[in-house]
């Protein structure tokens, strides 16, 4: 080692098991881990923004043919806006709370999201967002199954070596 030490070996299983849980956790965490976008609405009365004005968030998805994008709003409201990769350009009508648009065809969809300033006080008001996208099984789910194979064959393997960690040390006599 660094320090001019001497290290065992790492076993095979140990790897496996190292490898498979990674993948695991891996996954789980860039399936699982949202953050909500805010979208700012400014107020009439300031002066350096226009009146009403809100931000619009663009979020880019090379889309295959069935892939399903769903936009949350938590707050506020929005008009989304989805640029096909023709280059023509889709308004949905939002008026629930959860929106989802199924690609009819693959390629670069573009989705615009607009905050609407619904309040009549002059005071912006901020949505937020949360959006996702659903692929094909195969590229969202394939790598659980490796993972878990993996695993468990570390795991397996662990357990038919035995309990064989330290090597048996004996007194020679002479």
């Amino acid at each position: 080692m660094g320090a001019g030490g001497a290290a065992p070996p790492v076993k095979s299983e140990d790897v496996m098991i190292l490898i498979g849980s990674t993948i695991l956790l891996t996954m789980l965490v860039i399936q699982a881990w949202s953050t909500p976008t805010t979208i700012e609405c400014y107020d009439s009365n300031d002066i350096d923004d226009e009146s009403g004005d809100c931000e619009t968030f663009e979020v880019k998805f090379d889309l295959s043919e069935g892939d399903i994008f769903t936009l949350e709003v938590f707050e506020g409201q929005i008009q989304p806006t989805v640029v096909l990769p023709s280059g023509d350009y889709i308004y949905p009508d939002v008026q629930e709370k959860e929106w989802e648009y199924s690609a009819e065809n693959s390629g670069v969809h573009t989705f615009i999201i607009a905050g609407i300033d619904s309040d009549s006080d002059d005071i912006g008001d901020n949505a937020v967002i949360d959006f996702s996208v659903s692929r094909g099984i195969l590229i969202d789910y394939g790598l659980y199954p490796i993972g878990a194979l993996i695993l468990v064959f570390g795991i397996l393997k662990r357990i038919s070596n035995g309990v064989e960690d330290e090597p048996m040390e004996a007194l020679l006599d002479d």
